[in-house]
């Protein structure tokens, strides 16, 4: 063993995984640069909006507490991601250190794909080519550029060091990071049945097993203790994902379009969205009526017919290819359970693994055919694709650009509909009206429309149609955060001063924040329980009050803030 750590074959392999990994970072670096400078845009105001993320002090806490804070019923819980974002926070809220670690982590899991394949087909070639597209792949930006992708990123990262550790046979470890996968997001438990056909295929000794065991039973203990009966079920919303609100065979035939459509997105991104939400996927009623179906059933049968060749002695890289593919996607797919969306590009992170390597096999075919045509292909790929990538990137740079991009990309979408109204109202009122009356009549329960055509109201004077509309929302929503400050300025405004209160009451209670708790206080002026509202200041700013807002209310001076509070 030590001749072999000093013998030259050794040291220089040990070059060229360096090499490999500095030229995976250059061309990481280069194609994502773009991004680094975005905004927090999406998903990452809702996640990043959790309160522990303001108190360093509190990062360990993450582990006892929901993805969504305080909402159990999504069923979420990734304590490691949530910790890794706390660490940037850490250091600093700008956004420049939370993108510069979502690519640092692409780019190790880039290389993390070039030492998997190594092992598997003991080519180096094929594995640099491999690792490379999935570098540039357009399909990643979701999960590399949105800042909240980290969870699929870290959810990789450690899946796949589990299945490098058990390659070599170091088991123990192998479990432990298993267990950081899962706490990153739960689609890592695609590694344990990956490690498991590895097991059947090279006929290892089940030691493992035992180490895994205790694992799952660890992170499911904790899960269940975090979400409780959500620990095993997710409450979805229809326009997020209608599948979960419709027939088993509707939900089938439609997943399978699905299918279908990721393939398509992955070789051929054209067309990308961050959202499919309802009505942009219609629901599949019969499998013949959707030619895009029918193909997904095809590649469903494929990826299972690869499942069952693990038990051959020999099995190709584009067995291995389909089962990369096929596991993890299962998991996000819609075909067994209802998850928590239709379709979202992000998710395709770990199952892309398996398009890389179908690409990455005919790549390397056509080397054999020929070197200068073999790489030819690689380079137009590895342009083109690094092109795309680089373009979708600003499209990530601002709220105001996603948005945009999404109306055009989906424009059936209800979400994308209403989140574009909200973006133009002041601008074009009239735009926002019609969108916001279009999301209605489809899905009348929508509750951020009901907020748009609550604003659009208030922009017209109408505030008892405001009022209304609000009040729908609170009544499907009862703690939705923009519903009741909406729904506390709209009552202030109209006089309905006891309403207020009792909505901010929730509010408060539910989100805190330094405005709420300045508008209740106010109202709770307004209502003469002066006590009370001096009492909520002190809890809030403790007995030496210096701000500005929180003593014109000590000192009973009111109008200037009602007038801010007021639409």
């Amino acid at each position: 063993m030590r001749r072999f750590l000093f013998s030259d074959r050794f040291i220089l392999v040990m070059k060229f995984n360096w090499f490999v990994f500095l030229v995976l970072f250059l061309i990481g670096f280069a194609i994502f640069f773009n991004g680094l400078a975005g905004d927090f845009v999406h998903d990452d105001l809702i996640v990043l909006s959790h309160s522990f993320f303001s108190q360093p002090e509190r990062i360990f806490n993450f582990f006892s507490e929901p993805y969504f804070e305080d909402f159990y019923q999504a069923g979420l819980y990734r304590p490691l991601t949530q910790f890794s974002l706390g660490l940037n926070f850490l250091f600093s809220s700008s956004t420049f250190g939370f993108h510069f670690a979502n690519v640092l982590l692409h780019v190790i899991n880039s290389f993390f794909v070039f030492l998997l394949l190594k092992k598997l087909s003991s080519k180096d070639r094929f594995s640099l080519v491999a690792a490379l597209l999935f570098l540039v792949l357009p399909i990643h930006v979701e999960a590399v550029t949105s800042i909240v992708g980290r969870a699929e990123l870290l959810s990789f990262f450690f899946g796949i060091l589990t299945l490098l550790l058990w390659f070599d046979s170091k088991y123990f470890l192998s479990a432990i990071t298993l267990f950081l996968a899962l706490s990153a997001k739960e689609n890592a438990v695609a590694a344990i049945a990956i490690v498991f056909l590895f097991g059947l295929h090279y006929r290892r000794n089940w030691r493992w097993l035992i180490y895994y065991f205790g694992v799952l039973v660890l992170y499911f203990g904790m899960r269940i203790a975090v979400l409780g009966q959500y620990a095993f079920q997710t409450k979805v919303e229809f326009v997020f994902n209608p599948l979960a609100h419709v027939s088993f065979f509707e939900r089938f035939w439609t997943a399978l379009k699905v299918l279908t459509l990721y393939l398509i997105k992955t070789f051929v991104p054209y067309r990308l969205s961050a959202d499919y939400s309802y009505d942009q996927i219609p629901v599949v009623t019969s499998l013949f009526s959707s030619p895009l179906a029918l193909v997904g059933l095809v590649v469903l049968g494929l990826m299972l017919w690869a499942v069952c060749r693990v038990f051959q002695r020999k099995v190709s890289l584009f067995v291995w290819a389909l089962i990369f593919f096929f596991l993890p996607y299962l998991v996000i797919s819609n075909l067994i359970f209802p998850t928590g969306t239709i379709m979202a590009e992000r998710l395709m992170y770990f199952s892309s693994l398996g398009v890389i390597v179908v690409l990455a096999v005919a790549v390397e075919e056509l080397f054999k055919l020929s070197k200068k045509i073999g790489l030819s292909v690689l380079l137009v790929l590895t342009l083109v694709y690094g092109f795309l990538t680089i373009s979708q990137n600003r499209i990530w740079a601002s709220r105001e650009a996603l948005l945009a991009d999404i109306f055009k990309k989906s424009s059936d979408s209800v979400v994308a509909k209403t989140e574009y109204g909200v973006l133009i109202l002041d601008k074009d009122r009239e735009l926002a009206k019609k969108l916001s009356l279009e999301v209605y009549e489809k899905y009348p329960d929508y509750v951020q429309n009901l907020n748009l055509r609550a604003a659009v109201e208030v922009q017209e004077g109408d505030l008892e149609s405001a009022q209304k509309f609000l009040e729908r929302a609170l009544e499907l929503r009862p703690k939705h955060q923009n519903t009741l400050q909406n729904l506390s300025r709209v009552y202030f405004t109209l006089g309905k001063y006891q309403k207020t209160e009792e909505v901010l009451k929730v509010l408060v209670s539910e989100s805190g924040g330094k405005g709420n708790v300045i508008f209740y206080a106010l109202v709770q002026a307004k209502n003469r329980r002066f006590a009370e509202s001096h009492q909520t200041l002190y809890s809030f700013f403790g007995p030496e009050v210096e701000d500005e807002s929180a003593l014109k209310i000590l000192r009973g001076d009111l109008k200037e803030l009602e007038e801010f509070f007021r639409f």
